[in-house]
């Protein structure tokens, strides 16, 4: 069953990563300005679509805010909501759930660097709480008990040795999925597709 996942998870990422790469041939074709965030919005639906297609019955996942009943709070806006039930208000794109229908929070990225991994740098070492982290805890309390907070993105840019990008990414956040890992010159190795077998985790 395991070799499934992996076989599974790696041919996900390889039609996952010619997706990606169709989106930015076409923007390198356009005459106007290339917009960041609007390539980021669709990728954003790439993910969702591809995580649709192994959640269970009952299951839905939107972008959209978490709205905490006891604490009477909004959450900031959030890339994926795994959630169950119906939603408070559900649009074609978004919805507004209550906290305890939430099951698990994505945060998707087209691609995440050293910055976004390891945080900001201030003098010589780095700010442990800016990047993935601070996204995370503005978006902590939002998540019921039991609840997970995803990282999910499409491309993992870091000069740091894989083992040291797996403890960090495993402090940041509950679970994550690395399409592919781009490997640093250095290490003379080849770029890895289902980094730490975590899209193959993702899809079990």
């Amino acid at each position: 069953m395991e070799e499934l996942y992996r076989t599974l998870g790696y041919k996900k990422c390889v039609e996952l990563t010619d997706k990606y790469e169709t989106l930015w041939s076409i923007l390198d074709l356009s005459d106007t300005r290339k917009s960041a965030q609007v390539g980021g919005v669709v990728l954003e639906g790439v993910a969702k679509d591809f995580i649709r297609e192994f959640l269970p019955k009952g299951l839905g996942i939107k972008s959209g805010l978490v709205f905490d009943t006891q604490t009477k709070k909004m959450s900031p806006q959030i890339d994926g909501i795994i959630y169950s039930g119906v939603p408070l208000l559900e649009f074609t794109d978004a919805v507004v759930v209550e906290k305890e229908q939430v099951k698990a929070i994505l945060e998707i990225k087209s691609w995440v660097s050293q910055t976004g991994i390891f945080g900001e740098k201030s003098g010589s070492s780095r700010d442990p709480n800016t990047g993935l982290a601070y996204a995370f805890a503005q978006r902590r309390s939002f998540l019921p008990l039991g609840g997970k907070y995803i990282f999910f993105t499409f491309e993992l840019h870091s000069g740091s040795a894989d083992a040291d990008v797996l403890t960090r990414l495993k402090e940041v956040c509950n679970d994550y999925a690395v399409i592919i890992r781009w490997e640093p010159k250095k290490e003379q190795k080849p770029n890895i597709y289902n980094f730490d077998n975590s899209v193959s985790w993702l899809i079990e």
